[in-house]
């Protein structure tokens, strides 16, 4: 049987990164995009180096015309679409509502929720041809529970879990999972220098949610988890 390809958006750091690295070990293809392909080069090296196949793609999830260059690439290289997607990129600036602006809502918007829906999309038609296929939408814990200083993050967040949870009734009934996974405190990027330091004993790693999600994965096709709900043994910082 041929091994599953996996297409990772925002796979250049953190989570993404770390999915990259446990999926490609686990024998499966793997599809990286970021907006700066320069950025996965090391990783697709350090996968090929450990014996794992990678590509890297250059793709802006907010970009319409992107997403689908993203997707005729794929078919072109590989002959077919992604078997499994793993909607991971996005942003997190977390400020007071009076020093978020128009601009600032807009792009977390179109990155953490327009972004999903354009790759979700583009990814279903060869999903619902072979009547099988995984779209993992990593969301945040920030999805259910509101945090001060996230307006545009909750917001989104919040955002993308409706839109999992009703992708999810329409595609089921054509063999398609979609999986919510929502993690609380993971150090990466996401958080300053000053909050890793004080709090990185509280924090979970990225490899912790890359393990699960191999796992996941590994599920027989008649089931479906879906939703994955992690958070440091701590609780929420």
């Amino acid at each position: 049987m041929e091994p599953e390809l996996v297409w990772i958006t925002g796979a250049s750091s953190g989570i993404g990164r770390a999915c990259a690295n446990n999926i490609a070990a686990s024998g499966r293809i793997v599809i990286l995009s970021a907006r700066r392909k320069e950025l996965l080069t090391s990783l697709v090296e350090e996968i090929r180096a450990s014996g794992g196949q990678a590509t890297a793609l250059a793709c802006d999830v907010t970009d319409e015309k992107d997403v689908e260059w993203a997707i005729k690439n794929i078919v072109h290289i590989f002959g077919e679409g992604p078997d499994i997607l793993i909607n991971n990129a996005g942003i997190s600036p977390y400020q007071n509502i009076e020093d978020t602006t128009t601009e600032i809502f807009d792009n977390v918007i179109n990155t953490n929720l327009i972004g999903n829906f354009l790759c979700a999309k583009a990814v279903l038609p060869e999903m619902i041809r072979k009547h099988k296929g995984t779209i993992i939408q990593m969301l945040s814990i920030a999805s259910t529970k509101a945090f001060a200083g996230g307006v545009a993050y909750g917001a989104s967040k919040f955002g993308a879990l409706g839109f999992t949870n009703a992708l999810r009734e329409e595609v089921r009934s054509k063999g398609i999972k979609v999986i919510s996974v929502m993690p609380g405190a993971t150090e990466t990027d996401a958080w300053g220098d000053k909050e890793r330091n004080e709090f990185r004993e509280r924090m979970m790693q990225p490899q912790d949610i890359a393990q699960v999600v191999v796992d996941v994965l590994s599920q027989p096709q008649r089931m479906m988890t879906e939703e994955i709900v992690l958070r440091p043994i701590g609780g929420d910082l």
